[in-house]
């Protein structure tokens, strides 16, 4: 989760694989919260990757943290977006919001760690030679 919570604060991409499949996805998190139940979720706007689902990115894509297999930052920042539906007084995060961006006009927080430098569990899938 910590990897998440430094992105929303950074408005760093995400690199992450999810439910231990081996395509990547890209992410711009923007909260990470606890719903009703207790799992705690990282709102995302996926910009490329891997869509289970077949939808061709960029669309907005609730993550499971527990179904996280791996995750890195990236260089690559993005700016809140709000003019494609993002807020953080939506009725879902009233209980358990535990992060989520700012406002487009307010500062960017850096990450302490290299960028480049993966964060978490995250590695590259193994390629197999034939």
């Amino acid at each position: 989760m910590s990897v998440f919570k430094e992105a929303v604060q950074s408005r760093c991409c995400c690199a992450l694989r999810y439910r231990d499949q081996a395509q990547v996805r890209v992410v711009e998190p923007h909260a990470v919260y606890e719903d009703a139940s207790g799992e705690i979720i990282v709102d995302c706007y996926q910009v490329s990757g891997h869509s289970e689902s077949g939808r061709t990115p960029p669309f907005w894509r609730p993550f499971r943290i527990c179904k996280i297999s791996a995750a890195a930052l990236l260089k690559r920042t993005f700016a809140p977006r709000h003019s494609e539906g993002f807020s953080a007084t939506r009725s879902r995060y009233r209980n358990g919001l535990i992060c989520a961006v700012s406002d487009p006009g307010a500062p960017v927080l850096r990450p302490p760690v290299s960028p480049s430098a993966p964060v978490g569990p995250f590695r590259p899938a193994r390629t197999s030679r034939r």
